[in-house]
């Protein structure tokens, strides 16, 4: 997270000012915007009715978290583009991938979750299966946002980090709470626009000042000094051409099952809407995402190699560049893509403990809308389990994205594209469990087998869906499962 060290005392004080008084007008925004919420197709997908421009600011806004910022500056000004395929390259990508391909089909679906897409082609069994692998990448996710949130109020208000990682927990629970989807939509909307302010702040002051009043002169400046081989990717041989297609797969389509991604689909008032959402925010995500790529070779040639690996580029291009008025819109743009995503991602999550696995043992006695606002709950009681337990935890980020890809992503595509009339249990399951077991077998051999573990788990799981789909159309058929989803009720 973005620490920004020579703040003076009046300054902390009026960043605490204004931080606070931010999050009590999102507070009521999202209260405001969310007046008429009473059931669970509003609160968890806005009774799929948002707009283009709501729903692409809020896909954004969930998408371009402070890892989009701060690491992928970080990773430029280390290695160079090499470092930075997974974001914002292929994840920005994963988005336009997801409008062009699957986004139309799912909302078609009328499922407000995979896992719904999941009971409804493969049974119930798939369904909780699908949601264990989901489960605890949310938690890891939310619970980063988190200790981002708290690193940052700790550092800047001179605050004990416990206690800035509750209030982070706090607010989200504040803005998810009342309000779902709709107070999700206008809040993480108000945000993005706030933290893409203050980062194009730090862009264009950056750019006059190495440029000596031309911007254009000092983005040229910044791409020529980079270093020999910054901005070339290396596949001069057949082991490193797969590692950078392994990075590309797992951010290209690792993604694209996650509820994230999905709900906002779902939400959406059309398919045509759901497309374009998806792929204008993919757009968006990849121009900003330039940014902070250009910051970190500016930091290279600011400061060669003299920062250390705690000392972030955007810190400290901020405090050479900013007056203490730009730094804290700085760091309040930075908390707030902390705030967009984890408010974003609790309510993805909360729809999948709700819908997927309270709702079935629940029966009649779940209709309503407690049952998604107490998920809710448990969701910010398990994410901020994970935010206290440390750092070191956060290191099983990408290896949860690499799980969703070789076990989810295929049964995906069946499900959309080579659907059934009646359900078809083993096929969802064996896909599920080849991809996973294949690829957890691979990483043992890792460091001597020739191909990344999660493009062979991603290939045993295709070939395990085609057998599947292949027997699965000699077996005689079944009686369907059940599908609810709020949608269907609402």
């Amino acid at each position: 997270m973005v620490e920004i060290t020579d703040l003076t005392s009046a300054a902390k004080i009026s960043l605490g000012i204004i931080l606070a008084l931010f999050v009590i007008a999102l507070l009521l925004l999202g209260r405001f915007a969310s007046r008429s919420v009473v059931s669970e197709s509003e609160f968890l997908v806005a009774d799929r009715k948002v707009p283009l421009l709501l729903s692409t600011l809020a896909l954004l806004a969930t998408w371009f978290g402070s890892s989009s910022v701060i690491e992928s500056s970080s990773k430029m000004y280390q290695g160079g583009l090499s470092q930075v395929l997974l974001d914002p390259i292929a994840c920005g990508a994963t988005l336009i991938l997801t409008g062009l391909v699957f986004a139309g089909r799912f909302w078609d679906s009328k499922a407000a979750t995979v896992a719904d897409l999941f009971r409804k082609e493969f049974g119930t069994t798939a369904e909780r299966l699908s949601c264990v692998i989901q489960v605890p990448s949310f938690f890891l996710w939310i619970g980063s946002q988190f200790l981002a949130m708290g690193q940052l109020l700790a550092s800047s208000l001179d605050i004990p980090l416990g206690i800035a990682i509750l209030i982070s927990s706090v607010v989200t629970l504040g803005i998810v709470m009342w309000g779902g989807m709709w107070a999700v939509t206008w809040a993480n909307s108000v945000m993005i626009l706030i933290s893409i302010a203050s980062l194009m702040v730090l862009f264009g002051t950056t750019s006059l000042a190495i440029g000596k009043g031309d911007p254009i002169r000092g983005i040229l400046h910044v791409m020529e000094s980079a270093p020999e081989g910054h901005l070339r990717l290396d596949a001069s041989s057949p082991s490193k051409f797969l590692a950078m297609a392994s990075v590309l797969v797992i951010g290209l389509f690792g993604n694209v099952p996650g509820q994230d991604i999905q709900q906002r689909v779902a939400s959406a008032k059309s398919a045509t809407t759901a497309r374009w959402m998806c792929i204008i925010a993919g757009i968006l995500y990849l121009l900003i995402g330039l940014v902070p790529l250009y910051l970190g070779l500016a930091a290279r040639l600011n400061f060669a190699d003299r920062l250390q690996g705690s000392d972030l580029p955007i810190s400290q291009m901020a405090s050479l560049y900013l007056s203490q008025p730009l730094q804290i819109l700085l760091l309040v743009g930075m908390f707030s893509l902390c705030l967009a995503v984890a408010a974003g991602a609790t309510l993805s999550q909360a729809s999948i403990v709700s819908q997927n696995l309270l709702k079935p043992w629940c029966g009649k006695q779940s209709e309503g809308i407690w049952l998604a606002r107490s998920s809710v709950f448990l969701v910010i009681l398990g994410s901020l389990a994970v935010a206290y337990s440390g750092e070191s935890i956060m290191q099983l980020l990408e290896l949860s994205l690499v799980i969703v890809l070789v076990s989810l992503f295929v049964p995906m595509i069946i499900a959309l594209f080579f659907p059934s009339p009646t359900p078809r249990p083993w096929v969802g399951i064996v896909s599920m469990l080849a991809g996973f077991f294949v690829w957890l077998i691979g990483v043992g051999f890792e460091d001597s087998a020739p191909i990344p573990p999660s493009l062979i788990g991603l290939l045993a799981s295709a070939i395990a869906g085609y057998l599947g789909v292949k027997h699965s159309i000699q077996m005689p058929p079944m009686h369907r499962g059940r599908l609810e989803s709020p949608i269907d009720q609402g």
